[in-house]
């Protein structure tokens, strides 16, 4: 790479982190590129040149946020890994993720803005949750493939694993309160593994013991 090429690798990743707290602070509606550029200490056109587009901005800055989670994920996702092995590992990876306070904090401005500004919905869910239901349809096609899960569409499966992890404690979290005494708390991963090859498993004994 050379100094050019770093440098502006540099600018562009300064961009992304000033456009992020700007998204975070007024909202997709409320953020524009001209702020970003005035925070940013240089000219519209600098930031123009990196992006042609508000959209485009907002797009970069959620699949810089994304990226290593969904790199943690593909190596999770392992065809080669036991497949209750990678279940469990994506079940505890995927519940952490949801909770961490930058991803609840996303979704909290996502859900006020859908109706203002749709475009910012739909790009997260292109690079976030689409993607992750895209890798987990990937991995489970192949054990339904091999015989190992049966009794659904691997999307259809996704869709169940995703939701078991979920669940009623998640939605507590997006509205800001607390899970009272007494309520459920979420799972472990390795309980939401049982449910899943309850449902879906070949033979349940076999993915316990073995996959």
């Amino acid at each position: 790479m050379s100094k050019r090429e770093e440098r502006r690798g540099e600018r562009r990743a300064t961009i992304l982190e000033i456009a992020g707290k700007c998204f975070f602070e007024h909202g997709y509606a409320g953020t524009t590129m001209s702020a970003v550029a005035a925070r940013l200490g240089g000219s519209k056109g600098t930031l123009w040149s990196y992006f042609s587009s508000k959209e485009e901005l907002f797009a970069a800055c959620v699949e810089e946020k994304t990226e290593l989670f969904r790199t943690e994920l593909v190596q999770v996702l392992n065809s080669g890994a036991p497949l209750r092995t990678a279940i469990e590992g994506f079940c505890r990876r995927f519940m952490a993720k949801i909770r961490e306070p930058q991803s609840v904090a996303l979704y909290q401005l996502l859900c006020g803005e859908g109706t203002r500004a749709p475009e910012a919905s739909r790009i997260f869910y292109e690079r976030g949750p689409g993607v992750v239901q895209a890798l987990l349809v990937g991995f489970l096609g192949s054990h339904v493939e091999a015989g190992r899960l049966s009794g659904g569409t691997a999307l259809e499966m996704a869709q169940v694993l995703i939701s078991l992890c979920t669940g009623i404690s998640h939605q507590r979290v997006l509205l800001g309160l607390n899970c009272p005494q007494g309520m459920m708390q979420p799972p472990p991963p390795e309980k939401i593994a049982d449910l899943f090859f309850r449902l879906y498993a070949v033979d349940d004994g076999e993915s316990k013991r073995v996959a």
